[in-house]
Formats: C-alpha cells, sequence, structure tokens
C-alpha cells in the first residue's frame, strides 16, 4: 500500500449513501483513541459485508470506503483520482436505522472546513466533537461494528499522520505493523473497533479502472520532468481542476517553485528559485514563448480602438533589481521602498514573465503612474487574461501581495489558467493558488 501526500483533503462524492470515508483531523491535534465500550454478547458475523476500500494520492493521501456495489463500480470505472484496492474490514449495515444485536454504532461527522468525514465507535469521542469542536458537525450513525474481542472477529487499528491530516484504519495486521515499525509518518493510536473475519460476500469491483488523474497519472512524473505546463494541466483535467487540486493540497506533485512553469509563485515569502535564475530565451524583453501572445494581446488592444500599448520593462535580472530596489529603498525608506520594489531575487521581472506597461500616443508614451484610468488600463483590465496575463497587483490587496496596486504589472499565467483566475473571480495569485498572503519578508 502506498502512504503519500502532505495535506488534509478528502473528497466529498455526492450520492454515497452508504459511504464510509474513513479520514480527517480534529483543529489542532489529533484526540485521543478512547477504547470501545463492551458489549453483552457476541454479535452474528453472518450479516455482516466487507466494504471497498480506494486510495487518493490526489486527495492528500486519503482513503475512502463504502459497502454500496454500485457506488464502488463507478468510482472504479469512471473517476481517475481513485484507485481501488479491495475489500477491507467488515461492517455490519443498519437494519432499519438500528445497529443489530451486540454490535454498536459507529458515528460519522462532517467538516466544512476539512471537507472531509471522520468515524468514531466511542461515544465519549462523539460527545467530545458534537460539544466541543466547531469544525465538525454530527451526522448520526452509519455503520455497525464490534466493541470487544470476541471468536471470529479481528482488530481494526487506527493510525494517525501529522504529515497527511489523515487517520487511517485497517484490519490487517501486517499492514498496521509495517506501518508501525517502519513508517515514521504514521503513529498508532491503538484498536479502533473490532471486525468479523466472514460474513455475507460482496460482489467484486470489475473491469478496467477509470484513467488516473493528477499526479496518479502514468505520465505526471515526465510531463514534471519536461516543464511540460499544457500537459500537466491536461492530466489533471483542465485548467479549473488543475486550480482546485494545487490550492486544496490535493496536487503535491506539482511545483510552484520551478521558474520554467508559467505557475510559479514568486513574492515576498517565495524566492525565485534558483536565486541567480536566467530564462534560456528571451525576445523583446519577455520569455520568448510568452512574447507572442504580448504581442497580440498589444496589437488587438489598438485594433478595438483603446490605443497603443508600450512594454516599459520586462525582463531584469538579478543585479538590475538590486539597482531598483536600492534606489527606492533610498527614496522612500524601507516600508514605504518595498511596496513598490522587491528585493532582488524576490522579483517576477527575473522570470521574464512579468511586463510593466504604459499608455503611448501621439505624443509619445506616458509614465507607470500615468497608466491608471486611461483607455489602455481599462482595456487590458478587461481582457488581459485572454491572452494568459493578469494584473498582478490590484488596488486593495496590498495585505496579501506585499505591493501597492500597480495596475501596470501584468503577469503571464497562460491561457487556460488566466481563464480560470478571470473566471473564478479572483484578484491575487496567492488566493488563486491557495499560498498564504506574503505582505512582508
Amino acid at each position: 500500500m502506498r502512504f503519500r501526500g502532505k495535506n488534509s483533503f478528502v473528497r466529498l462524492l455526492s450520492g454515497l449513501a452508504a459511504a464510509v470515508v474513513l479520514g480527517g483531523v480534529m483543529a489542532a491535534a489529533p484526540h485521543a483513541l478512547v477504547e470501545p465500550a463492551a458489549a453483552a454478547t457476541s454479535p452474528d458475523p453472518d450479516s455482516s459485508r466487507p466494504v471497498y476500500r480506494f486510495w487518493s494520492e490526489g486527495y492528500g493521501n486519503s482513503h475512502f470506503y463504502t459497502l454500496d456495489y454500485d457506488d464502488a463500480q463507478n468510482l472504479h470505472s469512471t473517476d481517475g483520482w481513485w484507485t481501488y484496492e479491495g475489500t477491507d474490514f467488515r461492517v455490519w449495515p443498519l437494519e432499519n436505522g438500528s445497529c443489530p444485536e451486540a454490535t454498536t454504532p459507529v458515528y460519522r461527522f462532517w467538516s466544512p472546513k476539512f471537507t472531509s468525514h471522520f468515524y468514531t465507535v466511542s461515544g465519549s469521542e462523539a460527545d467530545a466533537l458534537r460539544q466541543g469542536d466547531p469544525n465538525w458537525d454530527a451526522e448520526g450513525v452509519r455503520f455497525c461494528a464490534a466493541s470487544e474481542p470476541g471468536p471470529g472477529l479481528t482488530a481494526v487499528y487506527r493510525f494517525w499522520s501529522s504529515a497527511f491530516n489523515k487517520h487511517f484504519y485497517t484490519a490487517n495486521a501486517s499492514e498496521a505493523e509495517r506501518l508501525r515499525t517502519s513508517d515514521p509518518k504514521w503513529a498508532y493510536e491503538g484498536i479502533e473497533m473490532y471486525a468479523p473475519t466472514s460474513g455475507a460476500a460482496s460482489p467484486p469491483v470489475t473491469g478496467e479502472a477509470a484513467p488516473r488523474m493528477g499526479c496518479q497519472a502514468p505520465d505526471m512524473s515526465s510531463a514534471i520532468a519536461a516543464h511540460d505546463a499544457a500537459r500537466i494541466v491536461r492530466l489533471f483535467g483542465g485548467a479549473g481542476t488543475f486550480r482546485d487540486a494545487v490550492a486544496s493540497g490535493r496536487a503535491s506533485c506539482v511545483p510552484l517553485d520551478d521558474p520554467a512553469l508559467p505557475w510559479v509563485l514568486v513574492n515576498k515569502q517565495n524566492p525565485v528559485s534558483p536565486i541567480d535564475y536566467v530564462p534560456a530565451s528571451l525576445t523583446g524583453g519577455l520569455r520568448t514563448e510568452v512574447a507572442g501572445s504580448y504581442a497580440d494581446m498589444q496589437r488587438d488592444a489598438a485594433g478595438a480602438g483603446a490605443g497603443s500599448i508600450g512594454l516599459t520593462s520586462g525582463y531584469r535580472s538579478y543585479s538590475t533589481q538590486a539597482g531598483i530596489h536600492r534606489y527606492q529603498v533610498g527614496r522612500l525608506g524601507v516600508e514605504d521602498g518595498e511596496r513598490l520594489a522587491a528585493r532582488p531575487g524576490y522579483s517576477e521581472h527575473q522570470l521574464g514573465l512579468a511586463a510593466d506597461v504604459v499608455a503611448c500616443g501621439g505624443g509619445g508614451c506616458g509614465s507607470l503612474y500615468d497608466f491608471a484610468g486611461t483607455s489602455q488600463e481599462r482595456w487590458v483590465r478587461e481582457n488581459s487574461w485572454r491572452y494568459g496575463w493578469i494584473v498582478r497587483y490590484e488596488q486593495g490587496q496590498t495585505a496579501t501581495t506585499g505591493y501597492n496596486a500597480e495596475p501596470w504589472h501584468l503577469r503571464y499565467i497562460g491561457t487556460e489558467l488566466a481563464r480560470a483566475y478571470h473566471d473564478g473571480g479572483y484578484r491575487t495569485l496567492e488566493s488563486f493558488l491557495g499560498a498564504p498572503s506574503a505582505p512582508n519578508y
């Protein structure tokens, strides 16, 4: 079994009435396991059923369990985010809303904050969540288990990972032993419940699996190694899905610091890497592969009657940025100067993906500070996304970006992503990528 991923996210699969998602995390440290209460008699194993188990790297190393064969078959055949791993431990379905004799309820909680479910057999743990944790909404009892060991029963072990922000449950003793002895990312919390080793059969999941998506796609490693942004986005199913996966932490394989990729994040907390990076090829002051899109934007702005747009600053080297930073800080002081000029190694201009533009007319071109309010500025604000560019530093976003509004500073992120940025109403690249604000170094 594979254990990979970094962030807490479990996919909500609507319509899975009998689904069990065994993952999630408390708001702070993981809650301590409370041993199940004793049952009066041994439960009948014959009516128990195995759950189907799925794993997803793309959803933060989460596991998904369902009792429903149709749901499991559909997930296997149509959803490339999930990999079928076989049947796992057995549980008892509810009978007319109640647990069968000698079984104990397992409580389900849903967290909108973590977009995940959490299950516990402990009544006191369930009470603690209901009464003291606003992040979790009680959803009642969803299935039943045995609360004490007995003939024909096996333990279901519970683990917690602070690396993945997940709980994991398994009835496989050898799997549990491997985690305890050789995987430092998982901490053993004890036995959560007991499951029968025999009972009613379930039909097997059959047929070809849906093509793997996102980080699980077979071609993803080669696409990342080749810095092939278009293929990476395609393997996630498109720009919208790619963005959602990155922002939610479901795209741990995708680097945000690779300067060769158009979505690379550079701000006061994320320098250019390597610090002395120089684009492989430049044309007209921009990276060669984006110069054409800028030329198209420039041509169409003029053709639409908005006026001429001039590029006053594109690529800047580390040393050039050092001089600009030194000048602005010397003129305005550190605080105000650094709201205008990035420190060397922290400027998007070093990527060759940023363009400072000015409005030009019959009398020549204006300055950067004359750009706001011009017909060119309005056209760029409304249309630059069509060409793969966004206005990087908008009015009112200094607390996120660390810079004053710069309506002249455009940043290329690619046509598909720029459309998703525009359609989603985003105003900073940080929020678009789900990254923290970076107002200061």
